[in-house]
C-alpha cells in the first residue's frame, strides 16, 4: 500500500503492480480526483477506482460511475465496509486482466458492431454514432451490449484498452 500527498505527487511517482485499487478523494490540493481519475483510465484503464468525499453531490457520483469508477462512499465511511470494496475492487481489477485476450474479444464482433466499437472508443455517443452509421440510437446501444459481451470489457474504459492492445499487437 501506498499514500501520497497529493493528485500531482501520485500521477508523477505511481508504478502499478499487478491489480490495482486506487482510493481517490474528490477534493485534493492542485489535482482533484476527478483529474487523476482521468489520467487512470487513459494510462491504466484496469485500474480499480474508488472515490472518498465528505462533499458528495449527486452529478458528481454519476459522472465518477459512468467513467468507470469502481464505488463512491461518503464520508464518514465504516472501515470495515471500506476494506471489503478494496477487496471486491481488487477481485475485480484481475479478473478484468485475464477475462478475454484482444484477438477473441474483438474478432468475434460482426462488421456492424466494429463500427459501432470504433465509435465508442473515439469517444462518441450513441446518438452521434447512430447518426453517422445510419441506425437508431436504441440500435447502437444493442450493439454496444452485444459489444460488452463479446469482449468481456465492463466499461468504457476497459474497451479503450481492448482497441490500444489491439492496436500495439497488429504494429507487432
Amino acid at each position: 500500500m501506498q499514500a501520497f500527498p497529493s493528485g500531482d505527487e501520485f500521477m508523477r511517482r505511481w508504478q502499478p503492480d499487478g491489480p490495482t485499487c486506487v482510493l481517490l478523494d474528490i477534493r485534493m490540493p492542485h489535482v482533484t480526483g476527478p483529474e487523476v481519475h482521468d489520467w487512470l483510465r487513459a494510462r491504466h484503464p484496469r485500474t480499480a477506482v474508488i472515490f472518498l468525499t465528505g462533499f458528495a453531490d449527486v452529478p458528481t457520483a454519476v459522472r465518477a460511475m459512468r467513467l468507470g469508477a469502481f464505488d463512491f462512499l461518503e464520508k464518514p465511511f465504516n472501515v470495515q465496509h471500506l476494506i471489503e470494496r478494496t477487496h471486491e475492487a481488487l477481485r475485480h481489477a484481475a479478473q478484468s486482466r485475464t477475462s478475454v485476450t484482444v484477438p477473441e474479444g474483438l474478432a468475434s464482433l460482426t462488421a456492424r458492431e466494429r463500427e459501432v466499437f470504433d465509435g465508442i472508443v473515439a469517444g462518441k455517443r450513441n446518438k452521434t454514432i447512430g447518426a453517422e452509421l445510419g441506425i437508431s440510437e436504441r440500435t447502437v446501444e444493442t450493439h454496444r451490449a452485444s459489444i460488452m459481451a463479446k469482449t468481456g470489457a465492463r466499461s468504457v474504459a476497459e474497451l479503450v484498452a481492448l482497441a490500444f492492445g489491439a492496436g500495439r499487437q497488429a504494429s507487432n
